[in-house]
């Protein structure tokens, strides 16, 4: 099997692996921890169940940018689209770091910046996120 074709299953980002259920998104805002990084708001939840409950992923993510500050969805889209690219790319490693077993971990970016930020500059920060993340994770300070 040629290289690329590994490589791209590594860094993947499948319907599976989004949070598009109402019901998750609204517990997650309520009941949800947040981290932040500037630019990013992370929003995170554990939940605790058996493994064969969740037939769609044990890690669901989801990405968001407020109409407050960009309020052509032209600029939205364009946030969430480097906002999801940062995320595709640094889950690898996140999920190295972590191991979710009988847990189920939810997921949401928010932008909160005024200002778009270069692609550089997003995944910088997604990568310091997720690291704060799995440290609080592993040190079960969750």
């Amino acid at each position: 099997m040629p290289i690329f074709k590994l490589l791209s299953k590594k860094f993947t980002y499948q319907k599976k692996d989004k949070l598009k259920s109402r019901k998750q998104t609204q517990f997650l805002f309520s009941n949800g921890k947040a981290i932040t990084m500037h630019p990013i708001r992370l929003i995170y939840n554990i939940e605790n169940a058996e493994a064969g409950i969740f037939p769609t992923g044990l890690l669901q993510a989801g990405v968001g940018a407020p109409s407050r500050h960009f309020r052509k969805a032209v600029q939205r889209n364009r946030v969430k689209r480097l906002l999801r690219e940062g995320y595709r790319l640094e889950k690898p490693d996140f999920m190295s770091a972590i191991s979710l077993t009988n847990t189920r971990l939810n997921l949401f970016f928010l932008y909160v910046d005024v200002n778009v930020q270069s692609q550089q500059q997003i995944q910088t920060t997604m990568k310091l996120l997720l690291q704060k993340l799995a440290d609080k994770l592993k040190s079960n300070v969750v």
